[in-house]
């Protein structure tokens, strides 16, 4: 049996060349009937999702978030500061934030700001991103801070399921 290069987690598994992960439309339709958000926290001039939104010029960090929030930050190093921030805009403003994140339950920011503080759907398969012709390289999550009858989402949830098992056909 050959033995696995010890960089292949670091330079395969959790690395992509691309941070900037446009979340599916169905997915974000699914989401936003739900929620009607606010506010896109984490977006570009050419990603956005919502009317409202905040850039890396116009940073989420710099302004005051929406009631409802959508996020899905940079997929790279500092990626734990805006999970940081929702989890504080939340627990300090009751501001609600749903978030489209790579699932790594073995970090240190899962266990400070989700785990036990959120709600969380793990997304069976891999999403294939706008504009991607694979699969992300990554399972994903998606996370609830400030939702609190988590079994009004068991429906949500479902649908979210269905379009992922219909895009992966």
């Amino acid at each position: 049996m050959a033995k696995r290069d010890p960089k292949f987690y670091k330079d395969l598994a959790f690395r992509s060349e691309l941070q900037n992960w446009r979340t599916p439309d169905w997915l974000f339709e699914t989401l936003n009937t739900y929620f009607k958000f606010d506010c896109d926290v984490c977006a570009n001039d050419s990603n956005y999702l919502c009317e409202n939104y905040y850039t890396s010029e116009n940073s989420c960090f710099d302004n005051p978030w929406g009631k409802i929030n959508y996020m899905n930050p940079p997929y790279s190093r500092g990626m734990n500061k805006f999970i940081e921030r929702a989890y504080l805009q939340w627990k300090d403003h009751n501001k609600m934030t749903v978030a489209l994140l790579p699932s790594r339950t073995d970090t240190k920011w899962f266990h400070d700001y989700i785990y036990g503080k959120a709600h969380i759907f793990f997304i069976r398969g891999r999403l294939r991103f706008n504009d991607q012709p694979n699969p992300a390289p990554f399972p994903s999550m998606i996370v609830f801070w400030g939702v609190e009858d988590h079994r009004s989402l068991n429906a949500l949830f479902e649908s979210v399921q269905k379009g992922r098992d219909e895009q992966g056909k």
